[in-house]
Formats: C-alpha cells, structure tokens, sequence
C-alpha cells in the first residue's frame, strides 16, 4: 500500500488518435472538422464570429446551442468550438463530459460559462481545464511559449501552440488552471507572464473574445493551431483521403479472420497491399522460465514515464520572502490560498467553539432600521483573542495584498501574505469536539502489523486508535499474494507473520472498542520486488501465487511480467480461473473472520502509456476472449486504431468492473452487512480509464460499492480541495458514499489538520488517513481532543445507518448556526430570519422522522424537504455570502453531504 496510497503526479495521456471512421460515419459528416456553438450573443458578434469562420477556410458546421440536447448532435463531430458561450445548461455540459469521454476535443474562448449557473460553471471549468478570472485593461497580443514546460508531458500537450507566430492584439483576460492537468500554453505579451490560452489533453481554452476585435490573423492562427493538435493534423498519416481545408486519416485495414491472427508475443505490423499479417521477431528480454521474468527496464522509457502511483500532488505555491515580482496569475493564486485558508479556520473555529451551544435558530434580533440591514457583528467572548487576532491579520492580509502588488511593492506583498498565513498556522483549532457522524478511518499496514509481532502489540495500536476516535480500520490482509493469517485458499501465509493470527486478532480487538474491521486486499498487484526484499528474495521472484500459476500473469505488449516502473506483477482480470481464485479468498475471509468489511486496493491495471508504447493486458486469457470477440488480437493494435483501440480499452475496464460486480454479489448473497469499499484515483475519468481501465464511476452509480475511497493525496489543502471537489458530485457517486484520504508522509501536522477540515468543508462521508505508522504522538493529541467522544465509539457511522447519519449532522449544522446566531456572527434579512428558521426546523423533523422510522414515505419527505431548503439556501445567505463566501460554500456542501446520505440510505432501504 505504500506505493498505491499515494496520489499521483499525473503523467497524462497525450495524443491519442481516433479512428476517424468511427467518429465520420458518413460521406457529409466526414468533411466536418469542426462543430461550432451558436449562443445568443448579439447579432452583431455571432455575425462576426460567422464571418470570421468563413473567411479562415475552417469547413464548420454550425450547432445552435439549443440543439445541444443529446449526444446525437455531436455525432459524427471530432471537435467542438463554443466562442464566447457564456449561458450553458448542467444538462448540456453532461452531454459535453459524454462526448469528450468518447474522444470529443473542446475549443473554447471567452467568458464562457460565466453567466451560467455555479454548478455549470464548476463542471465547465473541470471540463475545460481552467477559467477566466479578469480581463485585461488593455487588448495585448498572446504569444506562445512552449519552453515553460519542463516535462514531457506539458509539451505534449502544449507544443502545438508554438506554431502560433502573429503580432495583432485581441481583448483578453487572465486565465487560471483548474486542474491539476492544465498546462499553459500561451501568455500575454508583456504581462508578466499571465496565461492566455491553457490547455488539457482533451481542451484548449483561449483566453479573448473570439471574432470580435481588430485581429482575425490572431484567431485564425491559434484556432487553426488547436484544430491541428485535436485532429492529430501534425502527424504522419498511415494512409489518407484528401479534404478541402484538411487531411483525414484512415486506419490501415485489420484482418478478422480468426485462422490468420495467432496469439505470439511481442509481434510488429506488417502493412502489404490491403491486408494486414502479424509477424513476431525473437523474442527480447524473455526467459523461459516465468518466475525469472525479466525485470530490465527501459531506460527511454524511465526517463519519460513517471508512475503515478508513486506521487502525490504538488503544493500549488510555494511563497518566500523577497523583492521577485508577482504577476497577476500568481497574485490570484496567492489571495486565493489565503481566503481559502482563512475559511477553513474561521469553520473549524465555530466546530470548536459550538460543541456545547444548545440548538436554538428561534433567537431574534433587535429590531433594525433598516428593513434590509443585517444583524450586527461584534467580537465573540467564547473565541480566544489571539484566534480573533489571526483572523483579523488575514482578513486586513486579503484587502491589502491586491494593493501592494498593483503598487508593485512586493516586499511588502509577500512578507504581509505570509504573516497572515504564519499566523492562522500558530492558532489553527486543535480543540473542541467536532460534531456530526463521519467515517473516519485510517489504513493500518502490512509493516506496522508486523512490527506488532503478536496480539498485544496489536492491541496496543487499536487502543491509539480508539483513543483518536477513529472508527473504521482498513486491515492489510493480503498483500503481494501473500496472506496475513493462515489461509487454505491462498499458497502462503505472509512468513513474517507465521505464527500467530494477526486478522483474527484485529477483528477482535475492534469490536471490543466498538470500531468496524474492514480486511484491506490487494486484488490484482500480486507481486512486490519491495517486499521480496524484506523477505530476502531475489527481485524476479513473483511471489508464491504467480510462481504456482504463470498463466495467470498479466503481461506487457513486449510480453514482460514485471511493471518497470512500481516494480510489481499483476494478475489477468480476464483470467477465469484468477477470478475464481479471488472470489474464494474474499469468501473465506468473509465466512471465516467476523470482518465488518471488504477493502478492494489495486482493483485496476497496471499504470500505462499507450503513446509511449507502454501498455499492459495482453495475458493468453485477455488476448484470447478479445481474439474471439473481435477477430483481432488486441497486441496489433495501437491509438491509431480508433474504435478497436477504445473496443480494446472498454474490454479491459469491464474486466474490472465486473470483478468489482462479482464481489459486491458474493457478499450481498452469503454476508449482506459486509461493507465493500476500495481505493480509487481520483484522475480524470477518461485518462484514468486509458491508462489503469479504473471505470469507478460505474461501480457507484451501479451501487456495487458502499464507500468510495480515492487516494486524494497532495501537500497542500488547495490542491486537495480541488482534487476532491469535482469527485463528489452526484453524477460521479451515485448510490456510493465518499470518504477521500490524507497521507500523513511529507506534510506537517498543522497541514494535515487542515486538510481533515477541508474535507469536512466538502460534500463527504468523512474521511480515511494514510497511514497508523505516520500518526505521531501530536497528531493523536488533536485526534484525540476532536473526536474522542469521550471515549464513546458507539457514534454513528454513515454508512452503517446512513439515515440516523444525514440527522446527526444536520443537527451539527444547526449546532454552528445557533452558535453564529447566539453572537451576532450570522448576516442574514431580518425579513428572511423567520423563513429560514421555519424551513430548518421542517428540515430537521423530516430527518428525525426518518431516522427514528426508516420507510420510503419518510425518506421520500426528508429528500423533498433538503430539496426545497436547498433550493432556498441560497437567497436567506446573500448577504453572509457577501463576507463569508468560502463559509456559505462549505454549508452548501454539508447540504449536498445529506443528499448523498440519502441517496445511499434510499439504495439499503430497498
């Protein structure tokens, strides 16, 4: 688990191109190479966007955005242009992620989006990559600057703007990254920098107003550039059919007939007239023996591929003390770090400090005179001054900051910036009970069990945990094929635990301290050259279960057993009898141990790169099946091949995900309250499914899982929040609870107390902590201090009575807002007040009323009730919004935290 917890430094996949013939099915279609929006701008800029268009010699076809009601109206479209779009619908952007999950490429420009609601505006901005934050004072000409990339991966993605060389101006404005996949490709000439046009695998945003302006050289030119990159233009084509403004690929034809294509290993591509045969070469870096798999990597491949397994993200800034300037990408940035800090402080100062206050919105205020003033604000005696003053530092910090830069005295900027962050750091809350049922959960691993060397030693890190008050345990269990109790189904007993029981131990040491044991399973990584080490094997040594059963490995296309670069084997999910042999392990931990849950962990393959000819999959059971299915073996086939690329790739995730589909049957059959949960990344989804076939979002919305569990790791709380935030939307999650992850290693305790708070700040189950080994002594003290209970562990636990869950914490919610109330803290209409608090109170009886009564009457009043207060939220907090904008934002996701309680509550229920 050291390696898989944690998160990724995503290496991207670039440059993928689609068979062309499946996405142009017919002789009309087939000339479109672009699809362009139509909105309702004025008249008079369509007219010059249209007239623009014309001119370039692009061959378009023209959308009406009110057409944009299905996937059918992008058929046969390989790119969509939406210039200066700013209205889009949720239902119009769900089309877009379908499309552009299918291979669809997005152009965009403008202000898009930015009329739209903020849930459209959210998801467009995931779906684009980045967003307009400010217009430029004056039109500026942007230039591309492709030596700002420093891997490979962002000139993948970028390069195609370095072909952009024109002089005339446009009116712009500064954007900024959304995801951590966002790479700039152009800046603004001689402002310091600011992005113009940034990019993703599968968007292009350019930051001006398309078709208005002076300049049609600089449309044309960087529109031209981006259709370019999406159509794979720049490549050397297989074969081809001239177009008016452009070339079309072909794919070279495939052979179907099952008698001509042969399973060998690894072939190339021979291409004689219209017929395609596979030869195989001798056979490099093999061995005869399969236990002595070659484990000699590639050294092109090292140096440009990196496992993502084995990264976490980034800090987003890194701030020192000095005269450098700020450009106004990282001003932005900078103030935005600082706000979102000072939010999450001020919300864990009110958990605080409100664990006590009695739950009362029936306080009113004194009668104000102004019928549309607020309740008046003063400082609050139960909130230590030297928290106030920290929140005052910042508060000034944020007002100040954009002067100080605008007066380019950044000395001053930066030694102001980071007082105020120095200073919430010092007085961060690390006291007071927090409040509301959560999962809270940690991964105990292999290496802490072992050091244990028996029950007591266990016992004594149960009792830690208690103490934290954490009440779910994810217990390494199997391991590089390896079990850690005495199996009959698995070869081998993990050596350094023979001897004693280390899972039955565990199973009875949580229950008696009132916690659930879930049994931590590495699916399909069945080898470790890491733990061959410990045990003192040589690195080819592939662990007991692939040296019993060769056959069942999963292999690279150049027919190697080992992953070069996280140094494991992998199993065949298409292998029958793998499959088989699986189930039986998760059956007998199931029947024989009292286990609370199931715990899936590398239930995906092997990370890949299918540009860099770096793939896996190809075992004798998956080459074999797909043969049959296809006439082709899937080891012919490249990106080039379109549809039988993206066949082969939808054929391994569903390897996948009816794996995950067997389990969740096996329990609900023979262990009905056996949770099932496992651990995902949190990569976009369609990269995650090209390069580890981890289609998660169908086990959720499926309902195969109880609680997803992505390894969100980063080392900083920004980063985190915008990792996790597009993860816990209810399209992504379905009928599945949520709890995303911390990882302790690298990051400071304060940090890691933050990001515990910016996960409660977001719609969420809880949250899961990597791992007990990195828990020091002071982390268990705030631990220990917030949520101890005193020392109480029969709390709720969501998905374990996610109803009673959805009422504890709206309880909680109405806990803070009493608090608020109670000192004058809550800006809110006197002419609102009394709705709000009606509406609050019809909220909470419809939950009581479920919880204590779970029947589908009751869930379905409490889901109408949370909608209609949901609908309404917005307007009672206007004004608080104003202030506290980051606050406003976390309640709305502690309301969207109960939907998806009930959504969960509804599928156990039924």
């Amino acid at each position: 688990m050291a390696s898989s917890r944690k998160y990724p430094l995503t290496a991207i996949l670039t440059g993928i191109i689609i068979n062309l013939s499946a996405w142009f099915p017919g002789p009309v279609k087939a000339e479109t190479i672009l699809g362009v929006v139509r909105s309702p701008l004025p008249t008079a800029d369509w007219n010059s966007v249209e007239s623009r268009l014309q001119s370039s010699r692009i061959n378009y076809q023209t959308i009406d955005i009110d057409n944009l009601n299905s996937a059918e109206a992008l058929r046969g479209l390989r790119v969509l242009f939406l210039p200066n779009v700013e209205v889009m619908t949720t239902d119009q952007i769900r089309i877009l992620e379908q499309w552009v999950q299918q291979g669809g490429r997005l152009i965009a420009s403008g202000t898009v989006g930015n009329r739209s609601t903020p849930l459209a505006r959210e998801r467009l901005r995931t779906l684009i990559g980045s967003y307009w934050a400010f217009p430029l004072s004056n039109p500026a000409t942007p230039i591309s600057q492709s030596d700002r990339c420093q891997d490979q991966i962002c000139r993948n993605i970028t390069e195609w703007a370095a072909t952009v060389n024109t002089s005339g101006t446009v009116a712009g404005g500064v954007l900024i990254p959304a995801t951590q996949e966002s790479y700039t490709a152009g800046v603004w000439q001689g402002s310091s920098a600011s992005a113009a046009a940034i990019a993703t695998t599968q968007a292009i945003y350019l930051g001006w107003h398309w078709g208005r302006g002076e300049s049609p050289e600089v449309d044309t030119a960087w529109l031209q550039a981006a259709i370019n990159r999406d159509t794979g233009a720049s490549s050397p084509p297989q074969s081809s059919v001239a177009r008016q403004n452009h070339t079309i690929q072909t794919p070279p034809q495939q052979s179907n007939t099952a008698s001509q294509t042969t399973i060998q290993t690894p072939p190339q591509r021979s291409n004689t007239g219209s017929q395609t045969t596979i030869q195989t070469p001798p056979p490099a870096n093999r061995v005869s023996n399969p236990n002595l798999a070659s484990v000699n990597p590639r050294p092109s491949l090292l140096q440009l591929f990196t496992d993502p397994s084995e990264q976490s993200a980034p800090a987003g800034l890194e701030v020192k003390p000095g005269n450098d300037p700020i450009d106004n990408t990282t001003a932005i940035l900078m103030r935005e770090e600082l706000e979102n800090l000072l939010g999450r402080f001020e919300n864990a100062v009110i958990a605080s400090a409100s664990g006590s206050t009695p739950i009362n919105l029936q306080i009113a205020s004194a009668e104000p005179k102004n019928p549309v003033t607020t309740i008046a604000r003063h400082a609050t005696s139960s909130i230590p001054s030297r928290t106030q003053n920290a929140i005052a530092l910042a508060q000034q910090a944020i007002k100040q900051f954009p002067e100080l830069v605008a007066a380019q005295n950044w000395v001053a900027a930066r030694r102001l910036w980071l007082d105020a962050r120095q200073k919430l750091w010092e007085n961060y809350p690390t006291d007071g009970e927090r409040s509301g049922a959560e999962i809270r959960a940690v991964w105990l691993d292999r290496g802490t069990i072992v050091a244990a060397r028996g029950e007591a030693g266990l016992a004594q890190i149960f009792d830690r945990l208690a103490d934290a008050g954490i009440n779910t345990v994810f217990f390494e269990t199997v391991n590089a094929g390896y079990t850690i109790y005495p199996s009959r189904v698995a070869p081998s007993q993990n050596p350094l635990t023979v001897g004693w029981d280390p899972l039955a131990a565990a199973v009875k040491l949580a229950k008696a301290r009132g916690m659930e044991l879930h049994a931590w399973v590495w699916v399909f990584a069945i080898a470790n050259q890491r733990h061959n080490a410990l045990l003192r094997q040589p690195d080819s040594y592939l662990g007991p279960v692939l040296s019993a059963y060769p056959e069942w490995a999963n292999l690279d296309n150049q027919g190697r057993t080992w992953h070069e670069n996280d140094r494991k084997a992998y199993l065949d999910p298409a292998n029958r009898e793998v499959r088989s042999y699986l189930l039986r392990l998760v059956g007998e931990i199931a029947h024989n141990y009292q286990v609370d849950g199931i715990h899936l962990d590398y239930i995906r393959y092997p990370f890949q790169d299918a540009n860099r000819n770096f793939n896996f999959g190809y075992g004798t059971a998956s080459r074999t099946q797909f043969r049959d299915l296809t006439g082709v073996d899937p080891i012919s086939l490249t990106p080039r091949d379109g549809a039988l690329w993206q066949q082969w790739t939808q054929f391994r995730s569903d390897q996948v995900t009816s794996f995950v589909r067997d389990v969740r049957q096996l329990l609900s059959t023979n262990y009905p309250n056996v949770i099932l949960s496992a651990a995902v990344f949190p990569h976009p989804e369609t990269e995650r499914i090209a390069k580890i076939q981890q289609h998660w979002e169908v086990w959720a919305r499926q309902g195969y899982l109880d609680l997803l569990v992505p390894m969100t790791y980063s080392l900083d709380t920004n980063r985190l929040q915008r990792i996790t935030q597009p993860l816990t939307g209810p399209q992504q999650l379905g009928l599945t609870l949520i709890a995303p992850s911390v990882k302790l290693l690298d990051i400071p305790n304060v940090v890691a107390i933050d990001q515990i708070q910016a996960l409660r700040d977001l719609p969420s189950g809880g949250y899961s902590i990597f791992a007990v080994e990195t828990i020091d002594s002071n982390l268990q003290g705030f631990l220990r201090r917030t949520q101890n209970n005193g020392g109480n562990q029969s709390a709720i636990i969501p998905y374990r009575q996610p109803l009673q869950a959805a009422s504890d914490r709206y309880l909680a919610l109405k806990r803070e807002w009493s608090f608020l109330l109670a000192n004058d803290q809550l800006w809110i209409r006197e002419s609102q007040l009394n709705s709000f608090r009606n509406q609050a109170e019809v909220l909470a009886q419809a939950l009581q009323n479920l919880a204590e009564s779970p029947n589908p009457q009751a869930l379905s009043r409490a889901q109408r009730e949370l909608a209609t207060f949901q609908s309404q939220f917005n307007g009672y907090m206007t004004l608080h919004a104003r202030e506290k904008p980051y606050q406003v934002q976390s309640w709305q996701n502690r309301l969207a935290s109960l939907d998806m309680l009930l959504r969960y509550g509804a599928h156990r229920l039924n």
